[in-house]
């Protein structure tokens, strides 16, 4: 059996190792759990520390803090704290149990023991936890079978109401199966399309559907999880917005990577997604989207100067503006011209949209067009 302890950088080994004296002292028991268990089996790079202590988990969060010499934020709601040192952060979780109200709201929790925390989780390769005091992953704890459907690459909630107890973990299930390259369990795919089509998803506050969103515009391949939400059911965005043109998507995922392969400055994929994603919202109902994120000027500014470009290209007076009017200013970001050219039907960045370009010629490439049929077998680098 692998020794866990080599998938951690330096300073997570010495977090770990104040962690464990802490639980030692404190007679209290300590687990790796969910994503960290399921991702050190998969052996995957950069794992994150998450924490949860059986007893009191909040005063074991700011003993650890302590002795880090880090930074402390409580969420005392939830029985949570996330501690930020050294460029990493660790979650810490009392073990708890919850109870949701009604569809779509917030938990009520409160303390319990381990096993009625992994009970709570949302799918079975979640529900995993692995004592801090283990020397290997065949100390793992897995009372849901998490690691074979590890093994079988598929997804499964733990119970039918799983959807509809938290109906953003629709959206969680489809980020993590376009990241794992993994499937929705038959049952588990028809529970997805009973609770999309009975609107579950539409009870989520804003704030919580877009800061989940925000999370699937972080992966690798977001507009794969579009394709997916929308072949079970999803209607599309909140305010209006409808569904994201997937083709328009799959048009900005290739220029993407064209940027990033040539070289150049990375631009930040993320905004460029969601760019793409609201673009058929309008101005008022994207200004409503801005204020739930809470984002400020600078993106803001930046996703105004992009949806400028965007009619000045496309639908402006003059559409298909030539390059030379187009760059008579200074020079658009890169996110703004990705997102405009994707708009407007290129799938190749033009030579004069590169820094220092110039004429109507395109980028030197010969990539693949990245279509819904080809798009989920690509190995490309992580563009967020």
């Amino acid at each position: 059996m692998i020794p866990y302890r080599k998938l951690f950088n330096q300073r997570q080994l010495h977090i770990l190792a104040r962690a464990r004296k802490i639980a030692c002292l404190k007679g209290q028991r300590v687990f790796l759990v969910g994503g960290t268990t399921r991702d050190l089996l998969l052996e995957r790079p950069h794992v994150d520390l998450d924490l949860v202590v059986e007893g009191q988990g909040l005063p074991f969060a700011r003993e650890l803090t302590h002795r880090l010499g880090g930074r402390l934020a409580y969420h005392e709601p939830f029985l949570t704290a996330s501690i930020f040192w050294a460029g990493e952060r660790i979650d810490v979780a009392t073990a708890r149990r919850e109870h949701y109200p009604h569809p779509g709201a917030l938990p009520e929790v409160e303390p319990a023991t381990l096993d009625e925390d992994l009970a709570r989780r949302d799918f079975s390769i979640n529900a995993l936890a692995l004592p801090l005091t283990a020397r290997d992953l065949g100390e793992i704890i897995d009372p849901f079978n998490g690691r074979d459907d590890l093994a079988a690459g598929v997804i499964k909630v733990l119970h039918p109401a799983s959807f509809q107890d938290d109906p953003t973990r629709l959206l969680r299930g489809v980020r993590l199966a376009t990241r794992l390259h993994f499937q929705l369990a038959g049952a588990t795919r028809e529970l997805a399309r009973e609770a999309l089509a009975a609107g579950y998803l539409d009870l989520v506050a804003p704030r919580r559907f877009w800061q989940e969103f925000i999370l699937l515009l972080k992966e690798p391949r977001p507009v794969a999880a579009w394709e997916a939400l929308l072949d079970l059911g999803w209607r599309g965005l909140p305010g209006g917005g409808g569904p994201p043109d997937v083709a328009a998507g799959f048009r900005t995922e290739k220029l993407l990577r064209q940027w990033q392969w040539l070289g150049l400055h990375p631009p930040d994929a993320m905004l460029v997604y969601f760019l793409a994603a609201t673009a058929k919202l309008s101005p008022a109902a994207l200004e409503v989207v801005l204020e739930e994120l809470n984002w400020g000027r600078k993106r803001r500014r930046a996703i105004n100067a992009a949806r400028v470009l965007q009619q000045e290209y496309c639908f402006g007076p003059a559409p298909g503006l030539p390059p030379g009017e187009l760059l008579a200013g200074p020079r658009p970001a890169p996110e703004a011209l990705i997102f405009a050219l994707a708009q407007a039907g290129a799938s190749q960045l033009p030579g004069w949209a590169l820094p220092g370009g110039k004429g109507d010629g395109h980028a030197p490439t010969k990539l693949d067009p990245v279509t819904p049929r080809n798009s989920s077998h690509l190995n490309r680098p992580d563009l967020s």
